[in-house]
């Protein structure tokens, strides 16, 4: 990237999503309509209701540190994650979102029996997955039968359909962008989403959204700064795999100030880091930790 060239942040970066999203209902009951109805026959979703509440009303951008889109959609409980990364400590870290908003919803409920489903969202750009969805469900192997009917995490692998519909050509592959564009959205860069010629005005709305953001001067800068907060974190983390956790964090933590440790011991807790892993990262004491 050129050194004047800017950034361009798309639906791809999670806080961007989650600005698009928040702004507008009917953005967010299509986006779950067009990719709960590859699983769900004769869906409708007639009202929709946002539980996530930790996002400032001043300063919506502002990213939140538990999920990304928790909704409510009468019958359904969706959290949706979009993970520009994607490892076992990732689909961990999902999973055990859904247990907990399942064992919350269990504990105001009266009885085992009449619970919404919950459904674990995860839309994908680094992953193994071979195909387009993958979907997993609490069962009996050996019978083959589903325990538990209320529990699905469903995985996608955004560059299985960017990839299928890049190579397609004509009608195909217009049918094809028709029938998965929300999912390949979350793919298109900046001169893709410019050049978009899609009258949807789902797609222009969206469009319109993502393009205002990156135009947005605080909003830019907020991005660059946590991204900027994620790389420090991440060469830590990879320093310490490769020369050993003493010998790297002592390098890493030496190259930033005092601050930035602090800052960087901080959103690792927001992202329920285990205190034994912060201890190891950093190396400050538990006690060190938890004061900050």
């Amino acid at each position: 990237m050129a050194k004047d060239e800017k950034k361009f942040y798309g639906l791809n970066y999670d806080p961007v999503f989650k600005n698009v999203f928040y702004r507008d209902d009917s953005l967010l009951k299509r986006f779950l309509t067009d990719i709960l109805s590859n699983f769900y026959d004769n869906l409708i979703i007639d009202t929709i209701k946002i539980l996530n509440t930790e996002i400032p009303k001043d300063r919506i951008y502002i990213k939140n540190k538990t999920v990304d889109i928790l909704v409510d959609i009468g019958d359904k409980k969706i959290n949706c994650e979009v993970n520009l990364t994607y490892d076992k400590e990732t689909e961990f870290r999902n999973f055990f979102y859904l247990i907990q908003s399942t064992v919350h919803d269990v504990k105001e409920g009266t009885n085992y029996v009449d619970i919404e489903d919950h459904i674990q969202l995860n839309i994908n750009f680094v992953g193994n997955q071979a195909d387009g969805f993958e979907i997993s469900e609490y069962t009996n192997i050996t019978k083959g039968i589903r325990k538990i009917p209320f529990v699905r995490t469903i995985d996608i692998n955004v560059d299985y359909f960017r990839n299928t519909w890049y190579n397609l050509s004509g009608i195909e592959k217009e049918k094809y962008y028709e029938k998965y564009k929300s999912i390949i959205m979350f793919s298109l860069n900046e001169f893709e989403l410019k050049n978009l010629k899609d009258e949807d005005e789902y797609m222009k709305k969206i469009k319109k959204d993502v393009e205002k953001l990156n135009q947005d001067s605080e909003f830019y800068q907020w991005m660059t700064d946590e991204e900027d907060r994620q790389m420090m974190e991440n060469s830590i983390k990879i320093r310490c795999k490769r020369e050993g956790i003493e010998e790297g964090t002592r390098q890493g933590i030496k190259q930033g100030s005092k601050e930035k440790e602090i800052d960087i011991v901080r959103n690792m807790k927001e992202k329920n880091y285990p205190i034994e892993d912060i201890k190891e990262i950093t190396g400050l004491s538990i006690e060190e930790i938890e004061k900050i």
